[in-house]
């Protein structure tokens, strides 16, 4: 499972210890390990998309604080998790299979037409930045699929 690639170690520990908090009351809030909170703080890690939305929730923060400033190169997959989602959440807002959204991720598939405002809510972000982000994630699959064309005998 992919982990949230913009999360911030150092807006988490400030927001947990606003709570006046520790990492075991961390860990223990949204079940898992100190040592695993323990990674996260010292940036050897980061949380899946569900233990995100939990650490969001328990230490009653908005997602975005605990996040990193949007990279410009950010593709679909990193919209997603950073709104705390699993590919199959997504795929249940939107009434489709799991498999559309790994295919619109991995640059084999594409956002429909009728997708795009829906993820804008999911993910919170503009129209804009949801169609950067699928620029991105079709040109990362681009020269991807170039490359293997290039070693092909």
């Amino acid at each position: 499972m992919k982990s949230v690639q913009d999360f911030s170690p150092n807006a988490f520990r400030a927001a947990y210890e606003a709570r006046g908090w520790t990492q075991a009351d961390v860990a223990k809030a949204i079940g898992t390990t100190v040592n695993t909170v323990g990674r996260w703080v010292r940036g050897k890690g980061a949380p899946s998309p569900r233990l995100f939305s939990l650490l969001s929730k328990e230490l009653g923060v908005a997602r975005s604080q605990l996040l990193l400033p949007l990279a410009p190169d950010a593709d679909l997959a990193v919209l997603r998790t950073r709104a705390g989602l699993r590919q199959e959440d997504v795929a249940d807002h939107l009434s489709v299979q799991a498999s559309d959204i790994s295919e619109m991720e991995l640059g084999t598939g594409r956002v429909r037409d009728e997708w795009g405002v829906p993820l804008t809510y999911l993910y919170d972000v503009s129209l804009d930045q949801l169609a950067k982000a699928a620029e991105v994630t079709e040109e990362r699959w681009r020269a991807g699929f170039e490359a293997k064309r290039h070693q092909a005998p």
